[in-house]
């Protein structure tokens, strides 16, 4: 199973797809993306404007649906039911600027609200999250990056990207984000969380070559590639 998520800074619908759609992802999520003229059970979108929200596509065998969302919840943290060879929860996210819980303030927020859905189906936490541990100072302490992953780690999900790759977090040497396109202000934002067990059929981890994204997007893919045959289904 491929997993991809992809920040694509808005633009033509069709060229930005078409980029996610030449990695051949199982699932992917696509920040900033247009609305599709309409959604199946492999197309879903969320947002509040046509020209900027949020796509989830799958490849057949997988098929997506949308969950219940929980009324208040920061924008966006959202629930979506994965069901094929592998069965789970995605919850797709692209944190935002907007208050009272800004960014990793409000991911944190989010899945607090939806922790009783961690313990009903493994779940996967995938998306542009626009944060990083050199930035927890900028949050309370409780809200901020670190306290993220602390909250998945009880939940027993680990970073694809750093399990992989045996980084820690805010030393990643792979950086997902490129500031006005440029190589001076670069970090890693975009993380893909899997349950641990998930971690042992984790076979690839690769980050987009920023030459061959830029010109699309100030964010290079993040792609995920799982055997699910050493995981089982859980």
């Amino acid at each position: 199973m491929r997993l991809v998520t992809w920040n694509c800074n808005k633009g033509a619908y069709a060229r930005k797809v078409s980029r996610v759609d030449a990695l051949l992802a199982d699932v992917a999520v696509i920040q900033e993306c247009a609305k599709p003229a309409g959604e199946s059970d492999q197309c879903l979108w969320f947002g509040d404007s046509v020209l900027q929200g949020i796509l989830v596509t799958a490849r057949a065998p997988y098929r997506l649906a949308r969950m219940p969302v929980l009324e208040g919840i920061p924008k966006f943290v959202i629930p979506v039911a994965v069901s094929g060879p592998l069965n789970f929860t995605l919850f797709v996210v692209w944190s935002k600027a907007e208050k009272p819980f800004p960014y990793i303030e409000g991911v944190c927020t989010a899945l607090d609200r939806y922790r009783s859905v961690f313990s009903d189906t493994p779940c996967v936490v995938m998306g542009d999250l626009n944060s990083n541990a050199i930035w927890d100072q900028q949050h309370p302490a409780a809200l901020n990056h670190s306290a993220l992953v602390e909250r998945l780690r009880i939940l027993d999900l680990a970073s694809a990207y750093h399990a992989f790759f045996a980084e820690k977090q805010g030393a990643e040497t792979r950086p997902t984000y490129y500031h006005w396109r440029k190589q001076t202000f670069r970090h890693h934002i975009d993380y893909c969380f899997l349950p641990n067990e998930w971690t042992s059929g984790v076979r690839s981890v690769e980050v987009g070559v920023a030459e061959e994204w830029l010109g699309d997007s100030d964010h290079c893919p993040l792609i995920v590639d799982i055997d699910i045959t050493l995981i089982g289904d859980g």
